[in-house]
């Protein structure tokens, strides 16, 4: 899910219902807080955990790679490079020369002054990776990015882009590293300069706890970005944190009221309308259709920076999807149904995964 700040609005397309990977295209309005599903002619097949960034200059959405199950039940991963409009509502699929192995799960985000994407590694059904790419779609290539530092192979952690300082802040996800083999998040935060090609640990006595699957995002011109929710020590979290870019500090900012606990969920920062938006994902109880907006105001006055935080509760919408159409209802939720279970660190969707 990803926010188009041209068209004031997301666009969230593929994910996993609870049996199957799913292949519809949706828009949000999140200032008339409604769901649209579209119907383009051609679209990529069904898959989960792909990547989703905005292109600010082509104005278009970048997909790439992700799982697939095929009817027999088994899974692949993909490594098609696809666009999709919103002022044509048209996925084109693209066919650059070279492109990264197969893989979902990757740690990806888009620089707006280079006009590239950025990836880091991912999971490709074996292995954690940790090779870095970059898209350029002017071009139609992916190009690879090594460097002599960089993070450690790992999955479902989350990058952004801080156009203000031309850098890339990746935080989390998962590499399966623990003793005699078990799930093992991370809580490093890393920053990379696309221009000198290096990345550089940052440590902090202060961070979000370990975890993969969080929803982080930029918060604009507010010289943050926010991270929420996510998976870690076993449990699906909903703290809400913030990253200082100044400082290069995390500041918690977990309201006294926020959503159910959750992980896998999607969300973004509408820059216009100054939300941090968070649907769906998995629950402790199953799957989530819900829809949040979260709204904080910064203070020079207060010490973290960090004003009054507010979570708009009461504009939680979830959509339904039935035969008639769409359903608007607060903090709705669905259980999820039995099937193939996510990763061998959460115990809850692994064949597919693993």
């Amino acid at each position: 899910m990803e926010y188009s700040p041209r068209d004031q609005r997301f666009v969230l397309f593929g994910g996993w219902d609870g049996s199957r990977g799913l292949d519809g295209t949706w828009v949000f309005d999140p200032a008339n807080r409604t769901w649209t599903e579209l119907h383009p002619a051609v679209s990529p097949i069904e898959r989960g955990d792909e990547m989703l960034v905005y292109d600010d200059q082509a104005d278009v959405f970048v997909l790439f790679g992700g799982w697939h199950e095929f009817s027999n039940q088994t899974y692949a991963r993909l490594s098609d490079t696809w666009t999709f409009s919103l002022a044509t509502m048209n996925w084109t699929e693209r066919h650059p020369t070279v492109s990264p192995s197969p893989r979902s799960d990757p740690q990806v985000a888009y620089d707006s002054v280079v006009d590239v994407t950025l990836l880091i590694g991912g999971f490709d059904g074996t292995s954690y990776l940790g090779d870095v790419w970059s898209y350029s779609l002017a071009n139609d290539s992916w190009t690879a990015r090594p460097s002599s530092l960089q993070p450690s192979p790992r999955a479902d952690g989350r990058l952004v882009y801080v156009r203000g300082q031309n850098r890339f802040i990746l935080f989390g996800g998962n590499d399966y590293n623990g003793p005699n083999f078990t799930y093992h998040h991370l809580a490093d935060t890393w920053s990379y300069s696309w221009n000198s090609n290096a990345w550089t640990p940052l440590h902090g006595f202060v961070a979000p706890s370990a975890r993969d699957y969080p929803v982080f995002a930029v918060a604009t011109d507010d010289g943050y970005a926010l991270l929420t929710s996510g998976y870690g020590d076993r449990v699906p979290l909903n703290d809400v944190w913030g990253f200082r870019f100044a400082d290069n500090v995390w500041v918690n900012l977990t309201p006294l009221q926020s959503p159910p606990h959750r992980y896998a969920a999607s969300g973004g920062f509408d820059s216009v309308n100054h939300i941090f938006v968070l649907f769906g994902g998995v629950g402790i109880g199953g799957l989530l259709a819900d829809t949040w907006y979260f709204v904080y105001e910064p203070s020079s006055a207060s010490p973290t920076g960090v004003g009054p935080i507010t979570i708009l509760g009461l504009v939680a919408i979830a959509l339904v999807v039935t035969t008639s159409g769409l359903v608007l209802i607060k903090r709705h939720s669905r259980k999820a149904r039995s099937g193939p279970t996510r990763d061998r660190d959460t115990q809850s969707m692994t064949s597919r995964k693993h």
